[in-house]
C-alpha cells in the first residue's frame, strides 16, 4: 500500500487540511470510484484487492456502538500522530507549534489500521491566540512494527471507510465542538483573522486555485 498513498508533511501546502482546517476545520475524504478497462495495471490492482480480502477485519468497525472514539487506548498510534504534528510544525513557515494534541481514534476496517480525528491548538508565529483545529489522519502499522501516518488516501476502499466513520454521531459532535471553538477564537482576535487570511492566500497561490 506504500505506492497507493501520499503522506502530507507540509502544513501550508497540504496540511492545515488547509482550506479545510483554516476555513471549515473538517477533512472528509470522499470516495471517487470509476470503471476502467482491465489492463495489466488494473489486473495488479485486482490482485491486490484479493490479497486485502485475506486481512483480518475489525468486526463492528462500521458502528459507533462497537467502534466509539477512543483516547489513550492506543498509545503507539497517539505517539506516531504527535511525531507527525511535530514534524509538520518544524517544516512550516507559518506555524510555530501544534499544542494540546488529542488523538480521538476509531479502528479502521482491518486489523492494525486506524482513523484518527486529531483535535489541536495551532500556534501561528507572532500571533498570541491559538487556533482550535481538527484534522483527519489515516494510520496503519507497517511490517516492521512502525506506524505510517498520512492525510491523503487514494485507495477507494479506505476513503469510503473514513467517510463512513466521519458520519458517526460522536465524530460529528467533535467536529461541531471544534468549529465552535474556532469561531470563538477568530472573533476574539483581529490579528488572528488577518493571519488566517494570509494562510488562505498562501495556499491558493501555491495551488493556483
Amino acid at each position: 500500500m506504500e505506492g497507493e498513498r501520499k503522506d502530507c508533511i507540509s502544513p501550508v501546502k497540504k496540511y492545515l487540511f488547509i482550506k479545510v482546517v483554516v476555513i471549515a476545520l473538517l477533512l472528509v475524504l470522499t470516495a471517487e470510484m470509476g470503471r476502467q478497462a482491465l489492463t495489466k495495471e488494473e489486473t495488479k490492482k485486482v490482485q491486490k484487492t484479493n490479497s486485502q480480502q485475506m486481512k483480518v477485519e475489525n468486526l463492528g468497525y462500521q458502528t459507533m456502538e462497537e467502534n466509539p472514539l477512543s483516547m489513550g487506548k492506543y498509545p503507539e498510534v497517539s505517539g506516531a500522530v504527535e511525531e507527525y504534528f511535530e514534524k509538520a510544525a518544524g517544516e512550516s513557515k507559518f506555524v510555530e507549534a501544534y499544542e494540546g494534541i488529542e488523538s480521538h481514534i476509531k479502528l479502521g476496517r482491518y486489523k492494525d489500521t486506524y482513523v484518527v480525528f486529531v483535535r489541536y491548538d495551532m500556534k501561528i508565529k507572532d500571533i498570541y491566540t491559538k487556533v482550535p483545529g481538527l484534522g483527519t489522519l489515516y494510520v496503519d502499522k507497517k511490517k516492521d512494527g512502525s506506524y505510517r501516518v498520512g492525510t491523503e488516501v487514494k485507495e477507494a476502499e479506505i476513503r469510503t471507510c473514513i467517510e463512513e466513520l466521519a458520519q458517526h454521531t460522536d465524530v460529528q459532535q467533535l467536529f461541531a465542538d471544534t468549529q465552535s471553538a474556532y469561531h470563538a477564537a477568530v472573533q476574539s482576535d483581529a490579528l488572528l483573522q488577518e493571519a488566517l487570511m494570509d494562510l488562505k492566500n498562501a495556499y491558493e497561490d501555491s495551488t493556483g486555485s
